[in-house]
C-alpha cells in the first residue's frame, strides 16, 4: 500500500485503502511535497474517532522531532497499530505490520505538529481483502 501528500497541502492523497484481516502489509509513503515544511508520517490507529485522532495528534506534539512526533504517553501507545517515520519533502518511509483480524475501520493520521486535524485517511479491514 502506497500513499503521498495532496501536494503541499496537510492532506493525504489517498484517503482510505483496504486490506484482509490478519494480512501482513508494507505500508509505504512517499513525501511528494516540495515545501520544506511538509514533513509528513502515516500513524495507523485502532480507530476512527475524531478524539483519538486528535488525542494523538497533540500528544505527537509533546513528543517533538526527537521521538518522530510519535507519543510517548502509555496510555496512547495501545491506540496505535503501526507508524512509519518522519518523512521531509523527497523522501520514502515505510513500515511493515499484521493487519488486525478484526473487521473494521481504523483510522491513519499524520502526527507532524498540527498536522492531524486535516491530514487523517482510514484503513478498512475487510474479509475480501483489498480492492
Amino acid at each position: 500500500v502506497t500513499l503521498h501528500p495532496k501536494g503541499n497541502q496537510m492532506k493525504y492523497r489517498e484517503t482510505e485503502f483496504t486490506v484482509a484481516p490478519g494480512e501482513t502489509i508494507r505500508l509505504v509513503f512517499e513525501n511528494t511535497a516540495t515545501s520544506p515544511s511538509m514533513q509528513h508520517n502515516v500513524v495507523v490507529l485502532v480507530s476512527t474517532e475524531e478524539g483519538i485522532f486528535q488525542e494523538v495528534g497533540e500528544a505527537g506534539t509533546r513528543a517533538g522531532s526527537t521521538n518522530d512526533y510519535i507519543p510517548q504517553e502509555e496510555n496512547l501507545r495501545d491506540q496505535i497499530l503501526a507508524y512509519t517515520p518522519m518523512s521531509k519533502p523527497g523522501e520514502t518511509v515505510e513500515v511493515t505490520f499484521t493487519v488486525p483480524e478484526e473487521t473494521g475501520d481504523y483510522g491513519y493520521v499524520c502526527t507532524f505538529p498540527g498536522h492531524w486535524a486535516t491530514m487523517q485517511g482510514t484503513m478498512y479491514v475487510r474479509e475480501e481483502g483489498a480492492a
